[in-house]
């Protein structure tokens, strides 16, 4: 049911393409998901989700579970009948990073990169995060409830969503944790994914699990991880945690995982997606990707284009289309830059879709133009024209 092919690599590059056959969808590789976090595209109508161009999407488990969708998911028999999307590849997280973010990401102020609080390097704190975390599970109060989550309870949750890529449950620490702390969350995500791998056995066939790699932004932790879960009887892997207090950083990290990890299986990069960070995991063999850049951004008034990321309030006197070769619905039907951006002054739910589905298009081709690239011999080409601009 699940098969990885690799159709074509780049000279001097760990770059490839490649299809990862699914039930619902043959999805070519390399390919970004769009998140749908709870089991929708925010900003766009569900009677124009057909119409997206994009192919993969991933899901939020945590957010599904605690709002009581999941009930609703369950009783129509998964997602792609729910968002009756049946000939696209969905995915579903772990829930590890939600938690995180309750946690260590909340109590240090940081994200994936601790870039937002300046250079942390020496500083590290493992101060109790407010979640209580054990080698069993992770216990928290949400809406005044005590919820318990772990491993056996992430893949139930995952089973019940019904996505065709669903992920390890996986602790992921903050870029402030120390090293000693970092490995011991480390070793513990690996305890966590034998049991998860255990809770997995009767849906293999059904859905594809991916376990992830942690280790922070230390060498010798990351391919220590890479090299175990490498070992693991999964179908593909994620590329999770921290990376570190440098934007720099990533690249690096990418580098080390992909290059100890087989390479007959696809490899995930968890929620990073910068058109830049896309380029660089490209080329070091990183097949796919999700993050809420495109959307997120979109609601916020932010657009991409070829010519860069451009605020729509700076653009509101252009009497211009967003991109002029682009097939979205928002480019086909020539709303200008000026008519979305009085949208979103009046508030007009307009305003926000037309510049989502603008989004979600640049992206969907940044991967195709990437595709075709990498078969063509061109990827260092494009990259550079995309420079220029981001």
């Amino acid at each position: 049911m699940f098969k990885f092919e690799i159709t074509s690599r780049l000279d001097k590059t760990r770059s490839r393409t490649g299809i990862f056959h699914t039930p619902h969808h043959q999805l070519e590789t390399p390919e970004y998901a769009i998140v749908a976090t709870d089991a929708e595209f925010r900003a766009v109508p569900g009677k124009l989700w057909q119409e997206l161009d994009c192919k993969f999407l991933i899901v939020n488990t945590y957010h599904t579970y605690t709002k009581g969708l999941i009930t609703k998911i369950d009783q129509v028999q998964g997602l792609h009948n729910y968002m009756n999307l049946k000939d696209k590849t969905i995915a579903t997280d772990s829930g590890g990073f939600q938690i995180f973010s309750l946690g260590f990401g909340q109590k240090h102020n940081v994200g994936k990169l601790a870039k937002s609080i300046g250079n942390k390097k020496d500083l590290r704190t493992d101060d109790a995060s407010p979640l209580e975390i054990s080698d069993e599970e992770v216990s928290f109060v949400y809406d005044g409830k005590t919820v318990k989550f772990g491993p056996e309870k992430s893949i139930d949750l995952q089973h019940r969503l019904g996505a065709d890529i669903i992920f390890a449950f996986d602790e992921c620490t903050s870029p402030i944790n120390s090293k000693e702390y970092t490995r011991r969350s480390m070793e513990r995500t690996h305890e966590w994914l034998d049991r998860c791998i255990g809770a997995h056995e009767n849906h293999r066939d059904k859905q594809a699990l991916f376990g992830i790699i942690q280790g922070g932004e230390y060498q010798d932790l990351r391919e220590e991880s890479a090299r175990i879960v490498g070992s693991k009887d999964v179908q593909g892997f994620g590329i999770g945690g921290s990376f570190g207090t440098f934007k720099e950083n990533l690249s690096t990290v990418v580098a080390w995982v992909t290059s100890k990890l087989p390479e007959e299986k696809p490899r995930h990069l968890l929620g990073v997606g910068q058109v830049r960070d896309v380029f660089e995991a490209v080329q070091h063999g990183v097949d796919l990707f999700d993050c809420v850049i495109p959307t997120r951004e979109a609601r916020h008034g932010m657009v991409y284009t070829k010519n860069g990321r451009l605020p729509l309030r700076k653009m509101k006197h252009l009497t211009e289309v967003i991109e002029k070769e682009c097939g979205c619905l928002s480019c086909r039907e020539r709303v200008k830059f000026s008519q979305i951006w009085q949208m979103f002054v009046e508030k007009d739910p307009r305003g926000p879709m037309y510049a989502t589905v603008h989004n979600i298009q640049f992206f969907t081709d940044l991967m195709k133009n990437i595709r075709l690239a990498i078969a063509k011999n061109k990827l260092l080409d494009l990259k550079d024209r995309y420079y220029k601009f981001y």
